[in-house]
């Protein structure tokens, strides 16, 4: 069998890579816009300050419609082409199974770690769980792949009609409820309208920590309340689709079926997603007869994927004319480097919006969370440039794989 060894930098696919680092750069406007920022439209927001602009509620809806949740899409997308790799990768199926799973450890660890101790929005931890999902589905057949990504994706909307009769029959009952014992014992009011601000930007270091406890629970009811499982299960397995038949590498044979992905999925999903961003921000007691939570629901399922797809669809036929190809493969290091940086987005965010940092939470207006989220990806990306040109991997990278081969991995080149 192929010995046990991490793939070579030569051996990487870079247009995987680039469209990682293009998904690097959404992922870290959404987490500014629902996770480190703390802003909400004006017309409710906690805070007042001279950062919020007459056009912060309109750059808020927007970034809602065109960047929250599609993103992650693309990253489930790549976690699942990444998956079918290193099957691929080793002749002996049993050995890179269990290989794989030691990752996926890892990284749960990692994720755990980042998730209690930094930010409540961690995701890795949730990625290694589908992983583990991810391997015990990996036999279907390509037909039953595209039946369980149809049905995976309407789960969401199934289970949110029970949450019509009452908000209490939801799949993250098991979380809230612990949630909120772990809020008492920490002497937090639930009730109080000012709890973030009073947590993350007033609080001390302390109060942070405590904070991030509770934010454990909450972010997996959340989780789960919102279908996020079946999501990100449903882009893995078409990740595990298109790397199954490697298909970056008959681009042009492609062509014609990406054209239509992008003409498909910008129809369907831009008024979907406009849609779904105007139902989610309905001001309190619009809540359309109690159908806000399964139309907002339904819009979700039938805008996001569509949208995703689009963008990568979109990106994958750039990449293909040699001019346009150079351009991108500036991302391609970025996405190389894709765990350092989502955890160095971490620090960044807290450092800015947290009151530990810099305190900018509530206060900066959604006008400029694209500016501040381009500003970082360029900085992230001649950083990455940098490193990569004179190390293996990534920091974050190295230690990964050196943990998962139980061997010191060679770090410069």
């Amino acid at each position: 069998s192929t010995p046990a060894a991490p793939a070579r930098p030569e051996d990487r696919t870079m247009l995987i890579d680039a469209l990682r680092g293009l998904a690097l750069f959404g992922v870290c406007l959404g987490n500014i816009l629902t996770g480190f920022a703390w802003w909400t439209p004006t017309e409710h927001a906690p805070v007042t300050s001279a950062l919020q602009l007459p056009s912060d509620n309109a750059a808020y809806l927007r970034i809602h419609a065109v960047v929250d949740g599609k993103f992650y899409s693309i990253f489930s997308l790549l976690f699942g082409l990444g998956f079918a790799l290193q099957l691929t990768r080793r002749s002996d199926e049993a050995g890179a199974l269990t290989l794989y799973r030691r990752r996926l450890r890892i990284l749960m660890v990692i994720g755990l770690l980042h998730l209690a101790l930094f930010w409540i929005g961690d995701i890795l931890l949730f990625y290694a769980l589908m992983g583990m999902v991810l391997l015990r589905l990996r036999q279907l057949q390509d037909r039953q792949l595209l039946r369980w990504v149809v049905v995976l994706l309407l789960m969401p909307v199934l289970f949110a009609l029970p949450k019509m009769i009452s908000p209490m029959l939801t799949l993250g009952l098991p979380f809230f409820l612990p949630a909120e014992f772990v809020a008492r014992a920490f002497g937090f009011d639930l009730n109080s309208p000012t709890l973030i601000t009073d947590i993350f930007i007033h609080g001390d270091l302390a109060t942070v920590m405590k904070g991030n406890l509770v934010g454990v629970w909450f972010r997996y009811g959340d989780l789960l309340d919102s279908g996020r499982p079946f999501k990100v299960l449903a882009m893995c397995l078409l990740g595990l689709l298109i790397g199954r038949h490697r298909a970056w590498e008959q681009l042009d044979a492609h062509a014609p079926l990406l054209r239509r992905v992008l003409a498909w999925g910008l129809a369907i999903g831009i008024p979907a997603c406009l849609g779904q961003a105007w139902v989610a921000n309905l001001p309190d007691g619009e809540s359309l007869a109690g159908w806000g939570v399964v139309v907002d629901s339904s819009l979700y399922a039938l805008g996001v994927v569509p949208l995703a797809m689009a963008y990568a669809a979109g990106f994958v036929l750039l990449w293909r004319h040699p001019a346009w190809q150079r351009r991108l493969a500036l991302l391609a290091p970025t996405g190389r480097m894709a765990l350092t940086n989502y955890l160095m987005q971490t620090l960044i965010g807290i450092t800015l919006f947290y009151g530990i940092g810099f305190g900018l939470g509530m206060r900066l207006g959604a006008t400029w969370f694209p500016p501040l989220a381009l500003l970082i990806l360029i900085a992230q990306t001649l950083c990455s440039q940098w490193w990569l040109a004179r190390y293996r991997f990534g920091p974050m990278e190295w230690l990964w794989r050196s943990i998962t081969y139980r061997q010191r991995q060679p770090m410069r080149i």
